[in-house]
């Protein structure tokens, strides 16, 4: 793994834990009854009982997805991207190229994962400690939206680099 790889998904498991210490914190201070579910207006619409599954199923899950996306860094031919199987099939320069690309893909993916579940973690525990709080509509839309954009291109790149090895392949 790359150093600056390493960095990236360092940071990402900061965040992780970062929202693990977060719900930790917030647990004695939670009410009976917490938000579970926010509208598009980021004002809750929907509350459960306080519960060991609600209050830590945002970190829990993020803690898994960036595990999933370490796996896939070392195994990138099992990511969920098209053709990326037929790919261990190219020559061993092309093949490196394209998984190069799913895995800078991969690394920011975490960062922006990381990002967004931590402010989740953060939003959700303090909504339910201060009744008239919520989720900031501008920001998850600019946190998703940057995420899509980060993916968008980085899947364009990989399916280029996978036509044109396959141009050569067949040439």
């Amino acid at each position: 793994m790359k150093v600056q790889h390493k960095i990236y998904f360092l940071a990402a498991a900061l965040m992780a834990l970062a929202s693990w210490i977060i719900a930790i914190y917030y647990w004695d201070k939670l009410p009976q009854v917490i938000p579970i579910h926010f509208g598009i207006s980021g004002q809750a619409d929907d509350w459960a009982n306080k519960s060991i599954f609600y209050v830590f199923l945002i970190p829990f899950l993020q803690t898994l997805i960036l595990g999933m996306f370490i796996f896939l860094y070392y195994k990138p031919q099992y990511s969920d991207i098209p053709t990326t199987m037929w790919l261990t099939t190219l020559d061993k320069k092309h093949r490196e190229h394209a998984f190069e690309l799913i895995r800078i893909m991969l690394v920011g993916m975490s960062l922006w994962l990381g990002v967004l579940f931590t402010y989740l973690t953060y939003a959700m525990n303090y909504s339910s400690v201060k009744s008239d709080a919520g989720l900031s509509t501008p920001i998850m839309f600019s946190i998703i939206g940057l995420m899509m954009v980060w993916l968008v291109f980085w899947t364009v790149k990989v399916y280029r680099a996978t036509k044109e090895a396959l141009g050569s392949v067949r040439k």
